[in-house]
């Protein structure tokens, strides 16, 4: 279990480092090249992935007390994707088809 926070723990000062932009390390634990190659794939615009990386630390957080494992960054684009669909979907009108009279 401890081992584990400190894991957290880096894993965290990495996400900081990122939305600050500047990583000074040269050494990752598998989770962390997970996220840096997640990242470098995402269709993310540079602009928003401060913010995205802000979200993503606190569902990271909030997994890891739950699951004690670190949460994909892919695994939290994907929910987050389909979570903004379904309200975009639950707002549309409901469009019954025509009936001929």
């Amino acid at each position: 279990m401890r081992r584990e926070r400190s894991d957290l723990a880096s894993f965290s000062q990495l996400v900081q480092d990122l939305i600050n932009g500047s990583v000074r390390r040269h050494t990752f634990t598998p989770s962390e090249l997970e996220l840096l190659l997640d990242l470098q794939t995402s269709r993310l615009r540079k602009s928003s992935k401060p913010e995205a990386l802000r979200r993503y630390l606190r569902a990271v957080h909030q997994h890891f007390a739950h699951e004690s494992r670190i949460l994909r960054f892919s695994s939290f684009i994907n929910c987050e994707n389909v979570a903004r669909l379904s309200a975009q979907n639950a707002r549309l009108p409901v469009q019954f088809p025509q009936t001929a009279t």
